[in-house]
């Protein structure tokens, strides 16, 4: 059995600490499992360039309840380590949404839209559920400092926009006749 490993770190400019369940690792990226007081949420790969320490102390205690609860320590199904737009490629196909950080204040959540070498735009959804589909701003793959991906807001988010798009589909629908 796969040891449970949690791992705490403070990412460069960050004041929040990020908490999470070790589950695998590359040369660039850190997948955890999300936890926030003993409690997953999600999924987070962090740019281990963005690092700036690790916190060794309070680990154990977590992955000792985290193991009591039976959470998996195993990599999502599918999953693999590739560069950036594969990332979110494969992340968008299996959970649909997922959101990015390049800084700790500044978070986006939506699909992937188009991309070149070094840049990539997406279709922002609002915490409102509403996508903008013309959101013309572009972001820098080398400052993707994290990736979240199916953790409860995203979920809630796209539960929402799923309804929506539900609802306007039958008030739009035109009416039957026999």
């Amino acid at each position: 059995m796969k040891p449970y490993i949690v791992k705490q770190l403070l990412l460069e400019g960050w004041e929040e600490k990020i908490v999470g369940l070790w589950l695998a690792e590359n040369d660039n990226w850190l997948l955890l499992r999300r936890v926030y007081d003993y409690r997953p949420d999600g999924y987070l790969l962090v740019a281990k360039k963005f690092i700036a320490r690790y916190i060794a102390k309070g680990n154990t205690q977590t992955a000792r309840v985290l193991r009591l609860k039976g959470i998996s320590s195993e990599v999502p199904e599918g999953f693999v380590f590739a560069d950036a737009p594969d990332l979110l490629r494969h992340i968008e196909q299996h959970y649909t949404l997922f959101q990015i950080s390049d800084e700790e204040d500044t978070t986006f959540c939506g699909q992937l839209r188009d991309y070149d070498q070094t840049h990539f735009r997406i279709n922002s959804l609002s915490p409102r559920a509403e996508f903008d589909l013309d959101y013309d701003v572009w972001f820098g793959f080398e400052k993707l400092m994290t990736i979240e991906f199916s953790n409860d807001y995203l979920d809630s988010l796209l539960l929402l926009w799923r309804d929506k798009a539900k609802r306007k589909w039958k008030i739009n629908r035109p009416s039957q006749s026999n």
